[in-house]
C-alpha cells in the first residue's frame, strides 16, 4: 500500500476544515477545543446560578464560532514540514513538565489547604507548556495563547487568595481566551512567526 509522502499530505491550499482533519491545525484546534470547553464548563458551574448559565450560553456560542472558523469556513493552509527533533523533543518535555507541575502543585495547594487556587495554577501550567511550542514549530499562536493564559492564570491565583471566585473566573477566561486564539488563527492569516532556520520547505504563496 502507497503511503502517502507529508510533503504532498501536508501541501499548501484552500479547503474547509472537515476535509482536512488529518493536518495539525485542525486536529490540534480540536484538541484544544476539547480542553477550553472544560475550563469553561467546569469553572462555570463552581460559579452557581445565574453565572453558570450566563458561562453555558457564552460557551455555545464559542462552539459555533469554532465550528464555523475551524471546520466549516473555507481557510488557507500552509506547506508544512515534518518536525524537527528538537522541536520534537521541546514538545515531549513541555508536556511532561506541565503533567508534572500540575499535580505538584496541585498537592502543595491542599496541603496549605488553598485547593480553591488549584484551577489557577493549571491555566498558569498549561498556558506556560504552549509558549515554548511557538519557536519549536514556528507557529506564534502558541506565544499569544500560552503568555495570555499566563497572565490570566497569575490574575486568578493573586484574586483567588481574597476570593475563591476569581480563580474560577480565571479558568473560565482561559477557556475564552483559547478559544479566541484558535479562531483568529484560523479565520484571518494564520498566526505564524518566521520559519526555522533548517527549512527547506518554500512558504505558500499569499
Amino acid at each position: 500500500m502507497r503511503t502517502t509522502p507529508p510533503a504532498e499530505r501536508f501541501k499548501p491550499g484552500t479547503a474547509r476544515g472537515y476535509r482536512a482533519t488529518h493536518r495539525p491545525e485542525v486536529w490540534g484546534a480540536l484538541i484544544g477545543a476539547g480542553g477550553a470547553s472544560a475550563f469553561m464548563l467546569v469553572n462555570g458551574a463552581a460559579l452557581g446560578s445565574p453565572w453558570t448559565w450566563i458561562v453555558i450560553v457564552g460557551w455555545f456560542c464559542a462552539i459555533a464560532f469554532f465550528v464555523w472558523a475551524v471546520l466549516i469556513r473555507p481557510r488557507s493552509f500552509e506547506q508544512l514540514e515534518p518536525p524537527s527533533k528538537q522541536a520534537s523533543t521541546i514538545y515531549l518535555v513541555s508536556v511532561a513538565a506541565m503533567i508534572v507541575l500540575i499535580v505538584g502543585g496541585a498537592r502543595l495547594l491542599a496541603l496549605f489547604d488553598r485547593s480553591e487556587l488549584t484551577v489557577a495554577w493549571v491555566v498558569c501550567v498549561v498556558g506556560a507548556h504552549f509558549v515554548p511550542f511557538a519557536r519549536a514549530f514556528g507557529r506564534a499562536m502558541f506565544r499569544v495563547m500560552g503568555w495570555g493564559m499566563l497572565v490570566i492564570g497569575i490574575v486568578g491565583l493573586a484574586g483567588g487568595l481574597a476570593s475563591p471566585a476569581v480563580a474560577a473566573v480565571a479558568g473560565v477566561a482561559a477557556g475564552l481566551w483559547m478559544f479566541a486564539v484558535m479562531v483568529a488563527d484560523a479565520v484571518g492569516r494564520p498566526l505564524v512567526t518566521g520559519r526555522r532556520p533548517d527549512s527547506t520547505v518554500p512558504r505558500a504563496p499569499r
